[in-house]
């Protein structure tokens, strides 16, 4: 059951949230963050806008074919507005401690081969998080000032205001998600493949 207003904000890459707000990718990889306490993500909450962010690395990070949609945000300044028009609900949770299936999860995501399995490899001992949301796209997005405490390397984010949520559509229908999530427990099931 969906809030009807939140103003808990998630950080996440522009190019991710404009993704999983197309239903191109119904997932986050998370392991943790300079500023987190203990610099291990934590979970804190199970509902959340999408904050959109950019990363430096750019086109490096996405597969070639998905290297356009950086044109979306190549002129976006979010350090003085931000607009929400993401709204996601945590589903499931997989911890993953293997690299296959980091890599067997390359079809169910825009990113390149190597990104994901960078976040992997970093801090070794402890697993990549694989986060499940259900997208909901905000019919009307809202744009509101960026507050000084929502600067950092931080993960979470409590936003001043809150956002009404009676107005938003799922970025895929049922079926389309329910398939998702099996095909994705399917590659992550199955045997790797010995080169």
């Amino acid at each position: 059951m969906l809030s009807k207003s939140s103003n808990i904000g998630l950080k996440e890459w522009a190019v991710t949230s404009s993704a999983l707000g197309r239903g191109e990718q119904i997932f986050m990889l998370r392991k943790g963050g300079i500023r987190e306490d203990g610099r291990h993500f934590k979970i804190e909450h199970e509902q959340f806008f999408l904050y959109p962010g950019l990363f430096h690395e750019g086109e490096l990070l996405l597969k070639k074919e998905k290297q356009g949609l950086l044109a979306e945000t190549a002129n976006a300044d979010f350090s003085k507005e931000i607009t929400f028009s993401v709204f996601c609900e945590l589903v499931e949770t997989i911890e993953i401690s293997e690299e296959h299936q980091v890599r067997a999860l390359d079809a169910f995501h825009i990113w390149s081969e190597e990104f994901p399995v960078k976040r992997f490899s970093w801090k070794p001992r402890h697993p990549l998080r694989l986060m499940i949301v259900r997208a909901y796209l905000i019919n009307s997005p809202v744009t509101m000032t960026v507050d000084e405490t929502y600067a950092g390397c931080k993960s979470w984010v409590d936003l001043i205001n809150e956002i009404d949520l009676s107005d938003v559509t799922p970025a895929l229908s049922d079926t389309e998600f329910d398939a998702q999530i099996s095909n994705i427990h399917e590659a992550l099931a199955a045997e790797p493949i010995n080169a």
